[in-house]
């Protein structure tokens, strides 16, 4: 099964409850350089007539992977989320340059840092805490084969 992560512009509101999810999730109160791994857009909604934030995440598209001269960012086999090991990245910002979505980051040692798609939470058949915090469902889990 392959997993991506979804938002659709046209029910998110920018509530922020994904990104405070996704921060929740990753990092502990503690941390001073805690952040979350969805990005904010503005979208100009033309049926409404005005511009309007919407949250997005990473698409797991690949094109960080494809870039990647280290070898760091991986796609996960059995889930197909795009992953990054820290340990190979050279920091070289390529797959920064690439992202369509502007949401991998490098830690404070300068170690790449991107959505993992909460994998472990999908391993144990739970949703991502992006997706299960967003009350109007814009984030969804999309599932295939």
């Amino acid at each position: 099964m392959q997993y991506r992560i979804v938002t659709d512009e046209k029910k998110c509101v920018g509530c922020f409850a994904c990104l405070a999810a996704c921060i929740a999730a990753h990092h502990t109160a503690e941390e001073e350089t805690a952040h979350t791994f969805r990005a904010i857009k503005a979208v100009r909604d033309e049926k409404a007539g005005f511009q309007k934030n919407v949250c997005v995440a990473c698409l797991h598209c690949g094109r960080c992977m494809k870039v990647c001269l280290s070898g760091a960012l991986y796609r996960d086999e059995e889930t197909g989320l795009v992953l990054a090991d820290r340990e190979k990245c050279s920091a070289c910002g390529a797959c920064v340059s690439v992202c369509p979505q502007n949401v991998i980051f490098y830690d404070k040692e300068g170690k790449v840092q991107k959505c993992d798609g909460c994998i472990e939470r999908i391993k144990e058949g739970k949703e991502p805490a992006c997706v299960r915090n967003c009350y109007l469902k814009a984030a969804k889990l999309i599932t295939h084969t």
